[in-house]
């Protein structure tokens, strides 16, 4: 399964595919080097996940996860 590379806005309406790849570290290292480049008052996420294809993926970019832990509650 391929690894999807997303800019995301801060509503989580628009999505911008950056990238696909086939392993971890090239999409890792990727994400890393657009948030380093980032102006300060860039509000986009640059994001990672790991699906089957680019609906799955787009599916997963907009859906609300709930925390895991009160911590993470806590830090919402």
């Amino acid at each position: 399964m391929p690894y999807f590379v997303y800019r995301v806005s801060a509503d989580r309406n628009t999505l911008t595919e950056v990238e696909v790849f086939d392993k971890f570290k090239p999409a890792k290292d990727l994400c890393r080097d657009i948030r380093k480049s980032q102006e300060p008052d860039d509000t986009d996420s640059v994001r990672m996940v790991f699906a089957k294809d680019k609906k799955t993926a787009e599916g997963l970019m907009k859906a609300k996860n709930q925390p895991s832990s009160p911590l993470e509650e806590w830090e919402a």
